[in-house]
């Protein structure tokens, strides 16, 4: 069977002249994005980075009550006086004196110390959700791109069976092919179709993720500038030990330094401060100077149940320490693994797979036109290419993801 080439040329003219009127309306009110202004969208918008902001400053704030000095106390009090036959000024005991907490017992270095970790830790955690956002950020990006990168070949593939079924009912009516052709053209039209609706769907959706992401829920559509096709090499971070560079190692370490500072102010607390007093009295008439000193004895509650309390804690935390270094050293070598397996996979399997695919439709499309090939055997390549075609983005995809978890096991930062 042969498919006239002026007939060709004249539905190939046709989609040429739809697609020049369509894609302008298409791509209006798109906005282009780009990977790096994706992520700075999103780490200058999201409410959680804000919030982040804001426990940070409440922290430091506490640190900054932690270091601050008891408050004296001011006493002033009388005593004998009497209803009747009473002279204040000669009769009363007055009193007035001032007494201070001097904290002999460490306490204010300790509790300095513990507000400090706090602080340190409100930092991390806020570092930590900014490194999650962009993560996620370049994930659903690379996402939103794929199944953009999907929707337009499934479409672009849809164009040409359009082409084989119009032309198959044209000679169906001139009585020159038969019509288990044009259903079988029908219903792997149909069956295209259904998958480009899906892949137009997957597409607005993945829009969507992007825009919650971006903290913009109203945003978009975009217009995402990235090549797909581009193997982007992973950026790397210094370090001089196992997940020192990362959030998590950090913030383990932190709680180890913390449950520390914990067990000393609790240890403060079962010593006694001492209280020092100075002042004014009068009695009989006379006055004289008032001065001591007072403070707890610690006999029965030495704040021996905290103690031991925050001892467990420190080992709690040694051992949470330990085990974030191993799941870290583990998430770095899997990363590793990863990303080199995805990259071997795009450059040997995939993309010398696709390039195989569209060779072998190109050459079954011509011999079809000349007539050299049945219709079932240009069917199956058309299946070949699509499929190798939406494998490799898929492979694509999941590489650009690989490098994003790589960077994180690495502790790159946004």
């Amino acid at each position: 069977m042969r498919v006239e080439t002026s007939y060709t040329v004249m539905m190939i003219r046709k989609f040429a002249i739809a697609a020049m009127i369509l894609l302008p309306s298409l791509c209006a009110g798109q906005i282009p994005l780009g990977l790096d202004q994706a992520i700075a969208i999103a780490l200058s918008q999201r409410p959680e980075l804000k919030a982040a902001a804001a426990r940070i400053e409440s922290a430091e704030q506490l640190r900054r009550q932690s270091g601050l000095f008891p408050n004296p106390r001011f006493i002033f009090q009388s005593e004998n006086i009497r209803a009747s036959d009473f002279n204040y000024g000669q009769d009363a005991d007055t009193f007035a004196y001032a007494s201070q907490v001097i904290e002999t017992s460490g306490r204010r270095k300790n509790r300095i110390a513990v507000a400090q970790g706090a602080a340190n830790r409100s930092e991390l955690e806020a570092q930590l959700g900014r490194r999650d956002i962009a993560e996620m950020v370049r994930d659903v990006y690379w996402s939103a791109l794929a199944a953009e990168v999907t929707r337009s070949l499934y479409d672009e593939n849809l164009q040409f069976f359009d082409q084989i079924l119009q032309y198959h009912e044209a000679r169906l009516k001139e009585g020159k092919v038969a019509e288990v052709d044009v259903l079988r053209v029908r219903l792997e039209s149909g069956r295209l179709r259904a998958a480009a609706d899906n892949a137009r769907l997957d597409a607005e959706r993945a829009q969507l993720e992007l825009a919650r992401e971006l903290g913009t829920p109203s945003g978009g559509p975009w217009k995402l500038t990235e090549d797909i096709g581009q193997l982007e090499t992973p950026r790397t971070a210094q370090k001089s030990s196992i997940g020192e560079p990362r959030p998590e190692g950090r913030l383990a370490e932190l709680a180890v330094a913390q449950a520390h500072s914990v067990l000393g102010l609790e240890r403060a607390n079962g010593r006694p401060d001492l209280d020092a007093l100075f002042g004014y009295k009068r009695t009989g008439g006379l006055n004289t100077a008032i001065a001591g000193l007072q403070f707890n004895i610690p006999i029965f509650n030495r704040n021996q149940g905290a103690r031991a309390a925050a001892a467990a804690n420190v080992r709690a935390a040694e051992q949470d320490l330990a085990a974030t270094h191993a799941v870290l050293e583990t998430d770095l070598s899997l990363a590793r693994k990863q990303y080199g397996a995805r990259r071997e996979q795009v450059e040997s399997i995939f993309r010398p797979l696709r390039d195989q695919a569209v060779e072998i439709s190109d050459i079954s499309r011509a011999a079809y036109r000349e007539g050299g090939l049945d219709l079932l055997r240009l069917l199956d390549a058309e299946r070949l290419r699509v499929d190798a075609q939406i494998s490799l983005v898929r492979a694509l995809n999941e590489f650009h993801r690989s490098v994003t978890a790589l960077e994180r096991a690495e502790g790159v930062q946004p």
